[in-house]
This record gives structure tokens, sequence and C-alpha cells, in this order.
């Protein structure tokens, strides 16, 4: 098995769609969107000054991907990007192949004259992290704030959402909240706190998905 990493193309999309549908189906904040991961995708593979996009390619087939998003910092006075969007295949972790795209995506920026990487991991993927540090990455003492500027017809379907537990198929609806947890009535999904679990089999909230 010896990878090879190249830049994405058009016709690599559906694939790196499906490779991100295993990665947002792992994440807290993100759920699968096959339409706007591709969407996105193209996006980038049709204008490179966006970004690129690396592909790890293991007897012809696309089995991790890593991307990274130009932008630039006037502190450093530098163009800088954003590595996203990290994932191998669940047959080929623990074989190297991250910390190969990790290495030719640094190389790139390198080459290319950009000052700095950065990058946002979930809290608790201890794996993730382990690895960026293993890579030269540090920890950074700043914090991360969005503003998600949906229209208000998704930030009402947002907020009335059934979301279901992967272990025992308990359905938290907002309408009715949690009371045994204190969570009250019309509280969204997004506001539960993390530290709350599942009132049937106690699974983390991150054990939850969209329920449609």
């Amino acid at each position: 098995m010896i990878p090879s990493i190249r830049t994405a193309t058009e016709s690599d999309i559906a694939r790196c769609a499906e490779l991100l549908g295993i990665l947002f189906s792992q994440e807290h904040e993100f759920t699968a969107d096959a339409e706007a991961q591709s969407r996105a995708l193209a996006m980038i593979t049709r204008n490179p000054e966006l970004g690129r996009i690396f592909v790890s390619e293991i007897d012809g087939e696309i089995q991790g991907m890593v991307m990274l998003l130009f932008t630039v910092s006037t502190f450093l006075g530098q163009k800088v990007a954003l590595l996203e969007d990290m994932v191998v295949a669940p047959a080929y972790r623990g074989k190297g192949v991250g910390k190969q795209l990790i290495d030719h995506a640094v190389d790139f920026a390198r080459r290319e004259g950009f000052g700095r990487i950065t990058l946002l991991t979930d809290r608790d993927n201890d794996v993730a992290q382990q690895l960026y540090l293993s890579k030269g990455f540090s920890r950074s003492e700043m914090v991360v704030f969005r503003m998600q500027l949906d229209d208000e017809t998704s930030m009402k379907k947002s907020e009335s959402e059934t979301w279901m537990c992967r272990e025992c198929g308990y359905l938290y609806d907002p309408a009715e909240g949690d009371p045994e947890s204190l969570i009250k009535e019309g509280t969204p999904f997004a506001e539960v706190s993390c530290q709350w679990s599942c009132p049937v089999c106690f699974a983390s909230k991150a054990d939850f998905n969209p329920f449609s």
C-alpha cells in the first residue's frame, strides 16, 4: 500500500463528498449534506485562488483528504491558510495516511509563501489533537465564535429539529425539552449543554444525529 497524494479535481467531488459525510457524522457541530458538500468542493476545485484540496489515493481509490483555504493575516502581513476537513477512510486509519496528508499540505503552504496554518478540532477529539501536536502545531489561547448567516426559515427549522440518539433511538424534541434534566420546553438541541446525556442510555450529546 503506497499512498499517492495529489490535488483534487472536479472528477473527485463525489468521493470527497462521501469522505466528508464520514467526517461530519463524527463531529458535534455538523451534519452531512451531500449536496452542500459537493457544491463547496466544486467552488474550491474551480477557483484555485480560494484554496486546495489534497487527496490520498491508494490502489486507484481516494481514501483520505485534507484542504487548505486561503486568507490573509494583517498581523503577519502574509498569506495564511485554514486547514480543514482532514479525514481518512476508516479502513485506512492508523496507517500514516493522515500524517502524509498533513505533511503534504504543510509543504505546499511553505513553498507558496504562507506564513501560518490554523485549524480547529472538536474539544474531545484527543486523537486528532495529539496528531496535530506531533506535527508541530500548538494550541491557541484564542476562542472561536461563529455567526450562522442562515435565512429565517433555516433558523426556525434548526430550532425545531428533533435529534435521535444513535445508541438507543431516544428522540430529543425541542418542543418538549428534557424536564428531568431541567431542560426547558422550547430549548433547541444546539443550546443543550455538552454535559447533557441521553436520559435513556446515558450516551453523550455527541452520539445524537438529526432525525427526519
